[in-house]
């Protein structure tokens, strides 16, 4: 759109057209018209000159400056079937020379806004031999021809996708855009355009093949200035979203965090002046892990018009100095619209600076390490000659939601789309699945707020921290695809719980529910993550997150005393099946002793094959009964 306002105001400003009306034989009466169309046009009296312009050329309609003039005009009153008409005119007039570039410009430009990629490819490669070779003008034309010949390219050869409205239960506004959903797909949240001109947050519910009607997220985060362009966390909890005009603003429009507390969500506080300015903030996306918050901003310390930059939460919940990523992202015209996968690694975003199918077409990138691979556009027909902005992609990769932004009648209507990934799309990034369950009290079955920390058993690192909600024990964890996981659950008062398990391709989800049991005498809990070779006792590396778990609840429970215990599968003789249990039972504590804990505190104790949790009749039970226990004394 700024492109297009500049550009009118470009040819608004040409005082003169070099190939003039006097450099024509005219007769009287023309010159007459031509001199009266010359005056109202310098004095700006543009409704009249219309009138003159137009009379020049029915009585002499060879006259290149007329139709300059009047493919002006009419583009100023947004004619675009005249104005068409008279640059057409004015380019077979004028083959080839400078004062036909104005006329290629548009013609170019309105034939790819029309799909017309054919003569719009032939306009523009008429344009290019106009502009000095290095020019900025010649850069532009060169990118439009690149993208007029990759539009006729994904054309012939479209996605197999079958893009579907959200219906009218949905789409109940004009202008819907930037749908987001929870992990676990089942919760929608856009927002929409009153006819009050008013931009509120709505939410839905999935409710069979369909939504249910959308309401509004809450007043305590909807006002009467616009809100909206939201992004929420894998688990519905966390929502950083956009607001304008508010009293604690630092620009026009600035990013805000809401947190959402049993199922009502509080007030929203602005994200301070170290991400906001007093420039535009908005349309964030926040990573699965809430950890890292892309957003776009038109500050002047970037790359091009509107660009895409990110902020990094710090250990004591504070976000860092925003940074821009750099020009393997952001372009000279308009990119905006982030979306970050899920997986943490794969950017969608819109642009208008890349090689595409016209307007804002969406783009995805890869992060390796800090660096993001060449943005490649997604395809026709996701992408058209409109605007595609605001998408999102499930956890899981199978689905899409979208913007679709066009003109219908003369008028702009924004509905909300979706559609089923296709596996030529699907194979450019790693989808990811989820854990979901709740934590509670084993006795009373009261829900719990505990923190949970994710670990990657393969590689022993913490991959996020989150927390179970206190009003319903709910939590939702992102999980890679294809890892051995760990989860260490803690609260206050209750044993430290540790959990493993495996997803494959196999589990789109896994129900994890978690129950803790209270710090009383003779509760039991299993070290779910302590690994031996078989039939060895020395402690495997992969255990030490495990027990260092430990050593750090027996600190802070410092008069607690517990019993290591090992247990075996019934393979082996019952003399080896003990001697084995007690010897691993004592290596656990020696790391526990190594670890600062008093020996005072702990027993190991081997009960071999004696007392299995399963019956020994597979070789999924057997792992099972092969474990370490700890119990209150």
């Amino acid at each position: 759109m700024r492109y297009l306002i500049r550009f009118a105001f470009l040819l608004c400003l040409l005082g003169a057209v070099p190939l003039q009306a006097q450099d024509i034989v005219l007769s009287r009466r023309a010159r007459d018209v031509y001199e009266n169309a010359k005056k109202a046009w310098q004095e700006r009296k543009l409704d009249q000159a219309l009138v003159f312009y137009q009379k020049l050329v029915e009585l002499e309609p060879s006259i290149p400056e007329a139709h300059i003039r009047l493919g002006q005009l009419y583009d100023w009153q947004r004619n675009a079937s005249q104005t068409r008409y008279h640059y057409q005119r004015v380019v077979t007039l004028l083959p080839g020379s400078t004062e036909s570039v104005p006329a290629y410009q548009w013609l170019g430009r309105d034939a790819f806004q029309r799909a017309s990629y054919d003569s719009s490819l032939l306009y523009y490669e008429k344009l290019l031999p106009l502009y000095p070779e290095r020019s900025n003008p010649a850069q532009i034309t060169r990118r439009m021809i690149a993208s007029a010949r990759f539009a006729q390219e994904a054309i012939k050869n479209p996605l197999p996708i079958r893009k579907r409205s959200l219906g009218d239960t949905v789409n109940f506004l004009g202008l819907q855009f930037f749908p987001v959903l929870t992990a676990d797909k089942e919760t929608l949240i856009f927002t929409g355009l009153t006819p009050e001109r008013d931009e509120n947050m709505y939410i839905s519910k999935r409710q069979g093949t369909g939504w249910t009607e959308p309401q509004e997220l809450s007043k305590n985060i909807n006002s009467r200035n616009n809100e909206g362009t939201c992004s929420i966390s894998a688990d519905g909890r966390t929502l950083v979203f956009t607001a304008c005009n508010r009293t604690d603003g630092y620009g026009g429009c600035d990013l805000y965090i809401a947190v959402k507390e049993g199922d009502e969500w509080r007030s929203p506080k602005n994200l301070g002046a170290t991400v906001n300015s007093r420039h535009w903030e908005s349309q964030p996306s926040l990573s699965a892990d809430g950890r890292t918050l892309y957003f776009a901003t038109d500050r002047p310390d970037g790359v091009g018009k509107s660009d895409i930059w990110k902020t990094d939460r710090t250990a004591d919940g504070e976000w860092s100095k925003p940074q821009n990523l750099g020009p393997s992202i952001n372009t000279p015209e308009d990119d905006n619209a982030p979306f970050i996968h899920a997986n943490g690694r794969t950017l969608f975003y819109a642009s208008s600076g890349l090689i595409g199918m016209g307007g804002l077409d969406i783009y995805l990138s890869q992060r390796t390490d800090t660096l993001w691979s060449e943005p490649v556009n997604i395809g026709y027909p996701i992408n058209t000659v409109a605007d595609q902005v605001g998408l999102y992609i499930t956890s899981d990769g199978k689905e899409a939601f979208y913007t679709d932004d066009r003109t219908e009648n003369g008028r702009r209507r924004s509905h909300l789309y979706t559609f089923r990934v296709p596996d030529t799309l699907l194979t450019k990034f790693k989808p990811t699945r989820y854990a979901k369950g709740k934590v509670f009290d084993k006795q009373t079955q009261k829900p719990l707020a505990a923190t949970i920390r994710l670990y990657d058993l393969r590689t022993q690192r913490q991959i996020s921290e989150f927390s179970s909600q206190a009003a319903t024990g709910e939590y939702l964890a992102v999980l890679n695809q294809d890892s051995d996981y760990s989860f260490y659950v803690e609260k206050d008062g209750y044993l430290f719980k540790s959990l493993s398990f495996t997803l494959t391709d196999s589990l789109t989800a896994l129900q994890l529910d978690i129950p803790l049991e209270p710090i009383l005498k003779d509760r039991v809990e299993v070290l779910s993550n302590i690994f031996f070779a078989t039939g060895a006792h020395t402690l495997d590396d992969k255990s030490k997150v495990e027990l260092d778990k430990l050593a750090e609840f027996l600190s802070r429970n410092h008069k607690l005393r517990i019993e290591i215990a090992g247990h075996t599968d019934d393979v082996g003789s019952d003399k080896d099946n003990l001697d084995l249990s007690r010897q691993r039972a004592q290596s656990v504590v020696s790391y526990l002793t190594g670890a600062g804990i008093k020996a005072d505190r702990l027993t190991a104790i081997g009960y071999g094959e004696t007392r299995p949790k399963v019956p020994n009749i597979s070789e999924e039970n057997r792992q099972q009964n092969r474990r370490i226990e700890w119990r209150v004394l």
